[in-house]
């Protein structure tokens, strides 16, 4: 079986594979992203999100992070889909953005595996991380519809410090468990969370790729 991984960014995204390559051992699969083949100065230029527009935070090859219009990813995310679905049998999006995307083969959706993943779990209190500010307020009415209470913090995987992580999960320690809203947060993120809250973290990246390959 032959996977797909598809990112908002620009492919490989080393970041993501150094976190994950142990499960993708064994297993054919290709990375491709939306943004690949595009300079930066066009992406700033021409992809930028409108005012009070929906947006998505995401990694260029260099490392650096630019800021993207939702409505925009979508439409592109949906032509790699179709582009890449004649040579794959496994459609994995690596982003925890709700995209409206149909395909011919199987297609994992990882907003979707995490909102089923907490609702089952019924929290009380939920704490959530998203990359951009400026995006908590969506986050909110998202995660608001599967705990009572929700608190929403903006921290960025790719510009942000660790001491500023620290203080964010000192301000968690009172939810139930917490949800790292991007596939941009790292294992090493999440632990540091858990280790200073001691609460389940749900890291996407890692959910994910495990539940792809156990259907391998």
């Amino acid at each position: 079986m032959k996977l797909a991984l598809l990112t908002i960014g620009q492919s490989p995204r080393y970041d993501i594979i150094n976190d994950v390559g142990h499960l993708l051992k064994n297993v054919d699969y290709i990375e491709r992203g939306i943004l690949d083949g595009l300079s930066k100065e066009y992406i700033e230029r021409e992809l930028v999100p409108k005012l009070n527009e929906d947006f998505y935070i995401t990694r260029l090859r260099d490392g650096s992070q630019v800021k993207i219009s939702k409505s925009l990813a979508d439409k592109m995310m949906a032509k790699l889909v179709k582009e890449v679905e004649e040579y794959v049998d496994l459609i994995i999006i690596m982003c925890t953005g709700d995209f409206n995307i149909s395909s011919r083969k199987p297609l994992l959706l990882p907003s979707k595996i995490i909102m089923k993943v907490v609702e089952s779990l019924s929290p009380n209190s939920l704490g959530v991380l998203v990359p951009g500010r400026g995006q908590e307020s969506m986050a909110y009415n998202r995660w608001a519809k599967v705990a009572r209470n929700v608190k929403v913090f903006a921290w960025s995987p790719y510009t942000d410090s660790e001491d500023m992580l620290k203080a964010i999960a000192e301000r968690l320690k009172d939810t139930d468990m917490i949800v790292m809203d991007c596939v941009g947060f790292s294992a090493r993120h999440g632990k540091l969370i858990k280790r200073i809250t001691h609460k389940p973290v749900i890291i996407p990246r890692l959910l994910v790729i495990s539940i792809a390959t156990s259907l391998i």
